[in-house]
């Protein structure tokens, strides 16, 4: 579905920038894939009427952080980033009073202060599979702003706080940011393992533990980028 709205929303903002008399046969050809694009949508939606489930109220915790995650990717300089912690780095993160995300939240948002650089980002944990005990299995997938020609400054300071004994593996950098090729496509990546974590961090710390992290501007636009799916739905 979101997906569907994207491409409707990039359509309506191509048919604004022509002009309706000297190019009709490309604007109507625009409302044509519109067209079928809502009558695909109401395909998947079946016999269901209305609006989509309440944002506050009924979408799971995985879900909202999808939307977060994608709005935050659709914005200017947004890069996708990997961290793979060093243990001193997981083991503190693990450990703090507020919860393991807001803790790297905090890290992240001071490293790249020093920079002079104010990011807004999301991110989710997720614990590596295997019985490997040369790295934490600790790391992170989510968004940030970059700007392209300070990715590898940006990537040496998040390493130094937060990855500096990682040991890499094959082609697991310790940090890795890049630009974004698919938003959906990283967005459902970043929560592919959200329940999972979030157990896994409870029994580490004997109580729940949210498995993400979303600045205030990502929960205000995932919220945003939710709702008007909703409404085109409806």
């Amino acid at each position: 579905m979101a997906n569907f709205h994207s491409s409707h929303e990039k359509h309506v903002v191509a048919i604004s920038e022509l002009q309706p008399d000297l190019d009709s046969e490309q604007v109507t050809k625009l409302l044509s894939i519109n067209s079928f694009v809502s009558q695909l949508v109401k395909s998947y939606k079946g016999k269901s009427t209305g609006k989509l489930a309440d944002w506050s109220k009924h979408v799971p915790a995985h879900i909202k952080q999808f939307f977060r995650l994608l709005w935050l990717a659709r914005q200017p300089d947004a890069k996708v980033f990997t961290i793979r912690l060093d243990h001193d780095a997981a083991i503190a993160a693990l450990a703090a009073k507020r919860s393991p995300a807001n803790h790297l939240a905090g890290v992240i948002q001071r490293t790249l202060a020093k920079l002079e650089i104010t990011t807004e980002q999301a991110f989710n944990l997720e614990f590596t599979h295997g019985t490997s005990k040369e790295n934490h299995p600790l790391h992170i997938h989510g968004v940030l702003y970059v700007q392209t020609d300070r990715i590898e400054e940006v990537s040496k300071a998040l390493r130094t706080a937060l990855a500096k004994e990682y040991r890499q593996r094959f082609d697991n950098l310790a940090v890795h940011i890049d630009s974004i090729q698919n938003e959906r496509w990283w967005a459902a990546y970043c929560i592919k393992e959200h329940d999972i974590t979030a157990g896994q961090l409870s029994i580490i710390r004997s109580r729940e533990a949210a498995p993400d992290y979303a600045s205030h501007a990502a929960r205000r636009g995932g919220k945003t980028v939710y709702e008007g799916m909703s409404d085109w739905l409806d």
